[in-house]
């Protein structure tokens, strides 16, 4: 097992910015790549971390960059760019920072950031391709629309509209644009995407719901007022509901709008239970029930089972963690872990572990979402690890809660990304893509695994070293 202080090192190397922009045939390192693999990844993370020698305050303040590979059957042609984002473009021609952002203030102290409550849209969280659009998403703000082919920045995209705030003039003039998150859910049955935001709109905070069908064409918003400020990251489908865990985390707004700290520095535990919202899959009926204080960023999927009980996956942490973690307090680290969720038609909450080795960025069979899912693929590290850096993938057999465990070290691991395998029905018969770095190369390599057993099925060798990104999505041949 690779040492502790080893470990922050190479995930600062791991780090480094992405510099050029390629176009290249990856060349195969290992093994053999499965001719029915077809279509083209595409994944979405930081590609910086510093901008013109100044160092941004939080690992999600990175400018987006997009990594593409195309699966032909014959090989894999690479692509990369960044998003050219209005601010990314401001900001290149300013050479220095312009704008606030989750965890970085404007450099140059008060004056600079009091007041200053729109802050920079980085879209470097994910990436989604439905109705025919390719959209990188950010957590807070409008998706940019993106060329397929060649990842060219077209437009910012309010959807035909339906982004933009339809709330009182005071409202418009604080908050014009809605936010869409960056977790999406796409029904595979009526092949609509379901997603949320959080609007604070001065005299209110709101959870806004859309729904966008299969072509592309996205109905007006919805809204529920919410008590007090929320962080929700990611939210769950089923056949009936979309649920949110409302978690007990509060932004110290008055510190925020004065510009005395970016808003990560601000947040804080709130003393009690964690809510759970269950709201009507159409329409915003919804009731309320809670669970034990915890912070979840990711649920690999939900559903409900025959006797009306709502089932759900979510990596448990105790509270929101430190995503700049220090090599000298390995112990404050937070770790997550799979748990299920069981919410009774009665609103009483069961939660149990699934396994005893640590993840995060999980994922199932695409077209499980809102239903019975059996495996969840993820980053993951062995028990007992202190240092908070994955170097391995698990597969848990959730109905059975079992764990498969594959250890990369010191290689960091990146978010799989499973992709069935064409023709077969078996939950878990296809194939996981996972970008990782290898140290001794300074480079990272795009995995090509089998999802049942986790064997290496081909090893492809990237040009350059990028950060290992949050999240992707595999868009197959001739979607």
């Amino acid at each position: 097992m690779t040492a502790a202080p080893e470990l922050y090192e190479i995930y600062e190397r791991s780090n480094e910015a992405v510099t050029q922009e390629y176009d290249v045939r990856l060349p195969l390192v290992e093994g053999v790549l499965p001719e029915a693999l077809r279509g083209v990844l595409f994944r979405n993370g930081p590609g910086r971390l510093e901008l013109y020698g100044h160092r941004y305050g939080h690992l999600f303040d990175g400018d987006g960059h997009i990594n593409r590979f195309a699966f032909d059957g014959r090989g894999v042609t690479y692509r990369n760019r960044y998003v050219r984002t209005r601010e990314f473009l401001a900001e290149e021609s300013a050479r220095r920072i312009l704008f606030r952002n989750f965890g970085t203030n404007i450099p140059g102290g008060l004056l600079k950031n009091l007041l200053r409550t729109r802050f920079k849209n980085v879209a470097n969280t994910s990436v989604v391709h439905h109705g025919g659009k390719l959209l990188a998403l950010w957590e807070a703000g409008w998706p940019h629309h993106l060329d397929a082919d060649n990842l060219d920045t077209l437009a910012r995209d309010d959807l035909g509209g339906s982004l933009r705030n339809p709330g009182s003039l005071v409202e418009r003039l604080v908050a014009p644009e809605l936010p869409f998150s960056a977790h999406p859910r796409v029904c595979p049955t009526t092949g609509e995407l379901f997603n949320f935001g959080l609007a604070a709109t001065g005299t209110r905070s709101r959870l806004c719901l859309y729904r966008v069908d299969a072509g592309g064409r996205a109905a007006p918003p919805e809204f529920i007022d919410l008590p007090g400020g929320y962080f929700i990251h990611d939210f769950v489908l089923t056949a009936r509901h979309r649920v949110f865990f409302l978690t007990p985390t509060a932004f110290d707004l008055p510190r925020m709008l004065l510009g005395l700290s970016p808003p990560v520095q601000t947040m804080r535990p709130v003393p009690g239970p964690t809510q759970i919202l269950v709201v009507d899959r159409h329409g915003t009926g919804h009731r309320r029930t809670e669970t034990s204080a915890c912070f979840i960023f990711h649920f690999p999927n939900g559903y409900e089972d025959d006797g009306g009980t709502i089932v759900l996956d979510g990596f448990r942490m105790e509270r929101f963690p430190d995503l700049n973690p220090r090599p000298d307090r390995p112990e404050e680290h937070v770790k997550p872990y799979l748990t299920r969720y069981r919410i009774d038609p009665g609103g009483s909450v069961r939660e149990d572990p699934l396994t005893d080795h640590t993840g995060e960025l999980g994922t199932i069979r695409p077209d499980r979402t809102s239903l019975h899912h059996r495996y969840v693929w993820s980053i993951g590290s062995a028990p007992g690890r202190k240092a908070p850096f994955s170097t391995g993938l698990l597969k848990v057999d959730c109905d059975r809660a079992a764990t498969t465990f594959r250890d990369f070290g010191p290689d960091l691991t990146g978010e799989p990304v499973f992709v069935p395998r064409p023709g077969r029905p078996d939950e878990d018969d296809g194939w996981l893509l996972s970008l990782h770095y290898v140290d001794a190369e300074r480079a990272c390599h795009l995995l090509v695994l089998d999802a049942r057993d986790l064997a290496t099925v081909a090893r492809l060798r990237l040009p350059h070293a990028t950060p290992l990104g949050f999240h992707g999505t595999f868009v197959a041949a001739g979607t």
